[in-house]
This record gives C-alpha cells, structure tokens and sequence, in this order.
C-alpha cells in the first residue's frame, strides 16, 4: 500500500513534465511568445533594441521549426502541423521587420525623396518650415516644427508642414505624427496628417491606425480607415501591401456588421488597390459575408483574389459547401485565376481543390504536382495576353447562368 502510494505521488509529480516532453513544439511556441511579447513592449515603449531582440527570437524559432520538419521520420500530419507554425511565424516577420529603422539618425532629405512615390510636397507659402540643419536629429527638426505648426492657425498651413515632416523625417517623424493625429481636429490639416502618414507608410502606421479605432470609434474611426484607403491606393511596389491588409483585418476582428459592409463596399470600390484586401475578411472566423465577400471577388480579374478563396478551399477547415463556393468563383475568374493557383499548389490544405479547380479552366490533368504544371505554364502563358494588360483596365467579369 505504502510502494503503491510512493508510486501515485511520484507519477503526479512526473506527469506534468511528462506532458510538456509529449509535444515537441512547446520550446518553439515559448520561443514565439517570448518574441511577440518583447516586439509588443518595444512598440508600446518605442524601444527599438527591445524589437530586434523580438524578431531574433522569431527568426530563431522560424530556424527550429524548419530543422525539425526536414527530420527524417516526420509523419506528414506532424510536418502540416510544423509547416503552419512557419506560416505563422513569416507573417510576424513580414509584419514587423519594416518596423527596424533608424533611430536618432539625421535623416537625407534627398534620400527619402528619391525614395518616396511622391513629389516633394508644396510649401505653403505663408508658413516657413524651419530648414533641417547638416547633421541635425530629426527628432530635434520635429520638436522645432511643432512649434512652428502650434503658432500657424491656417488649417492648410498646418497640413503642409505634416507633409514636410514626412519628407523629410520619414520614420523618424511617425511619433510627432502621431502626436498630430491624436490632437488635431481641423479638417484641412487632418487631410496633410493623413496624406503624411500615407507618405512615410511602412507595418508601423497601419498597426497603429488599428489601435487608434479600438481606442475610440468616435473620434478616430474614420479618420483611421481614411490612412488605411490612402495607403492601399499607393503604388505596391514603393508600400507593400501586406500591412495594410492587417490593419483591414484587424477591423473585421472588431466584428461590427455595419462597419465590415461599409469596408467591403468602400474596397471593392476601389478596383486593382483594394482586391487583396477585399478578402480579409475571410480570414476572420466565424464572422458573416464570407459569402458576400466570395461573390465579391469572383468578379475580379486579378491574381490578387486568389488567395482568400484558396483559403476557403481548405480541406481540414471548412465544410464542402464554402469550399464549392470557392471554387465556383475561382471558375468564374477562369484563366486570369490560374498564374496564381499554380503558384499555390504546393498548398497541403488546398492542392486537391486547387487541381481540380485549374482541370476545370485549363481542361489539362497533371494531378497536384506544381513542377508539371508550371512546366505546361511557361509555355501556355504565351496563348494568354491578356492577363498580362494594366488590372484597372479590364472589363467587368460577365457572371455566366
């Protein structure tokens, strides 16, 4: 009785540990919540050093993660379960490594405007911008312009040295940015605070536009999702827009009917710049006009309302009915769907959907193997000019019977 008890008080003690051995991840999933936690801090602190030592631990989690799914004896459930671990972890990567910038460096005004899509912004005339001084700090610049801004009374005056700031600051102007967009109530120079922010863009401000509205639906609602349309209209190649697609995410996750319509309707709206983020919709669960938003998108012709609906195509997840749909509007798409779903079927979830989907428009049978297929594309793309023209600048997709 006495053995047997030892033995009970001994297993109890064990088990614990026990359990934690049982899964192998459990180091990895320390590893990035220790690295979220840290980034989360560095923003709330705008402590930089605090960042990068966030996304070392994610890099290094991201490094064990595809160590262990290249070990021989992984089962293919185990390597699925590994493989969206790493999906996990390179959208946090994307997601914050534009955040790294140059901390208390003086900024050059020639570089950030080589860089920047847009002209250098007109001055108003009646303001004077303090001119930036040869080796000086742009936060010490900024300090000098906002003096300068609290003295102009002009609302248009106010909005061209928001402007100013962020051609010549870039990053480095976002918290006296901001400090303007939390304060400032005039319409004139809210619109050069947003124009700014669109400017210098970057994962930073769309994080913080989605704050903003969860802090108050009052007073910054619009205002945010104004920076965020702005944002999604700006040449991709100068603003990724993978962003800006979390901000419009991170919306839906508030779950208010009224306002995810009125984002749907704005974005589907605005043709070529708001496709990818039309469909973020669909990656909130359990959260209505999945349907709405399907339909939506099979209107497209464009690569960039693929991959939501290859999300829906999902064989683990989603129940046959959403996946047809799915399917059904990447049929109605047709040939201008298919670039990207050969892309894509390397996808574990989706591979079957997305073969039978391409046998659908292509009439070829090549199974789920991406090498055949993008042998076959290389060559039939040729047949396809026109899904090579400007997106913009195609016609409506007709909806067959």
């Amino acid at each position: 009785m006495r053995t047997t008890l030892l033995a009970l008080l001994l297993s109890l003690c064990i088990a614990p540990w026990a359990v934690a051995e049982d899964d192998p991840l459990d180091e990895v999933k320390s590893l990035i919540e220790l690295g979220q936690a840290l980034i989360d801090a560095g923003v709330e602190l705008e402590d930089e050093a605090r960042m990068a030592k966030g996304l070392a631990k994610l890099k290094e989690a991201r490094t064990k993660l595809k160590g262990m799914a290249a070990k021989p004896g992984v089962t293919a459930a185990e390597k699925n379960r590994i493989e969206r671990y790493v999906v996990d972890v390179e959208a946090r990567l994307d997601w914050y490594d534009s955040d790294l910038f140059r901390e208390g460096k003086p900024a050059d005004p020639a570089t950030e405007a080589e860089a920047d899509p847009l002209d250098q912004p007109e001055v108003d005339p009646e303001v004077q911008t303090p001119p930036l001084k040869k080796g000086e700090q742009i936060g010490t610049w900024c300090r000098r312009v906002m003096k300068v801004y609290d003295a102009t009374e002009s609302g248009t005056g106010r909005a061209a040295l928001a402007r100013q700031m962020a051609w010549k600051g870039g990053v480095n102007a976002l918290p006296t940015l901001f400090a303007l967009f939390d304060k400032e109530e005039d319409e004139d120079a809210r619109v050069g605070i947003h124009e700014a922010l669109t400017r210098v863009g970057t994962s930073r401000v769309s994080r913080r536009m989605a704050a903003y509205a969860k802090k108050s639906k009052e007073t910054y609602w619009d205002h945010a999702l104004d920076v965020i349309y702005r944002a999604l209209e700006r040449p991709e190649r100068f603003e990724p827009e993978r962003p800006w697609m979390r901000a419009v995410r991170a919306f839906h996750k508030l779950k208010n009917r009224e306002l995810t319509l009125g984002i749907l309707t704005h974005l589907d709206g605005m043709g070529g710049p708001g496709i990818a983020a039309l469909g973020e919709v669909i990656y909130v669960d359990d959260f209505g006009y999945h349907e709405h938003t399907i339909r939506l998108l099979s209107k497209k012709r464009d690569t960039r309302a693929v991959p939501p609906l290859v999300h829906k195509m999902n064989r683990f997840k989603f129940e046959g009915k959403v996946k047809l749909s799915a399917h059904k509007a990447l049929l109605e798409m047709g040939w201008y769907a298919v670039p990207e779903l050969v892309n894509r079927l390397n996808d574990r979830a989706a591979g079957i959907w997305i073969s039978w989907t391409l046998r659908k428009i292509t009439g070829e049978t090549m199974g789920t193997d991406r090498r055949k297929w993008s042998h076959w594309w290389m060559k039939e793309k040729i047949r396809h000019p026109e899904l090579f023209d400007d997106p913009d600048e195609r016609p409506a997709v007709v909806t067959g019977k």
